[in-house]
């Protein structure tokens, strides 16, 4: 009976007088002398081998610092269907998952995005280069000013192209032309 008539003490003090959250979680972990538990973050990258592990441009840079993988950067458009293609069947398929994530950071780069990255002490922005489309000149610069979709660049584990592939691939050509990279 007392424990009820202190939490409904506690809910009376909490929506009466405006308690904010976190009082509220101290007057409770004081109450019932509860400990709280710190959580740390996680630095690995936890790899789930039913798809390809993504990550931007940015974050797989920093991931190659800590572990040397080679860099895959998917560039691709929104409007453009063999890249829709590729990710519905090339990129579904366990072979490709599985190398993939071994080998590579897998980075989806979207040409248009109007998001700058950073990237060798360069800012990389959008840039219009009609009256209706533009590009970003991260994606222009890796492709060297060769625009065609979906593209696909390799880069060695000192951040170096190693080449470019482009046009869709079927997972067997695909893991094909990796394989000439990384070797």
């Amino acid at each position: 009976m007392n424990k009820l008539a202190l939490i409904i003490f506690l809910c009376f003090l909490v929506f009466s007088y405006g308690t904010t959250k976190n009082t509220y979680k101290a007057l409770v972990t004081k109450a019932y002398n509860v400990q709280e538990v710190k959580l740390t973050k996680v630095i690995e990258p936890v790899i789930d081998n039913s798809k390809i592990t993504w990550y931007d441009f940015e974050k797989a840079i920093d991931l190659l610092h800590e572990n040397k993988k080679f860099i895959f950067i998917d560039i691709y458009t929104d409007w453009c269907g063999w890249c829709k293609k590729m990710d519905a069947t090339t990129f579904m398929d366990k072979s490709v998952i599985e190398y993939m994530n071994k080998h590579f950071y897998a980075v989806k780069m979207d040409a248009e995005t109007k998001d700058a990255i950073a990237y060798k002490g360069n800012l990389y922005e959008y840039k219009q280069y009609n009256a209706k489309s533009g590009y970003n000149t991260l994606a222009v610069s890796l492709l060297d000013s060769k625009l065609s979709f979906p593209s696909f660049v390799v880069l060695n584990k000192n951040e170096v192209r190693k080449g470019t592939i482009v046009g869709f691939n079927s997972p067997t050509a695909l893991i094909q032309v990796l394989k000439n990279y990384i070797e």
